[in-house]
């Protein structure tokens, strides 16, 4: 999985889609960010890549990238 795919699966979770996202993108301080948006990407995360992930702990990364590590991290 590359940086690229995890961000691809990201927006397809998003209600628009179209939200450009990057992999320095400050997602939780975004303004379609809420609660209910880090239950779908909680859930996202558990199906796609099967880590067990809380929505706060979402909320607490910077970015897509620390997101993206720790998720690559949790896999091995």
């Amino acid at each position: 999985m590359s940086v690229n795919e995890f961000i691809k699966n990201f927006q397809s979770q998003l209600e628009n889609t179209d939200t450009a996202i990057e992999p320095e993108t400050a997602y939780s301080k975004e303004s379609y960010w809420d609660s209910l948006t880090a239950m779908v990407i909680k859930v996202m995360i558990e199906d796609e890549y099967g880590v067990d992930i809380e929505p706060e702990q979402i909320t607490a990364f910077k970015d897509i990238n620390e997101l993206y590590s720790f998720i690559v991290e949790k896999k091995q």
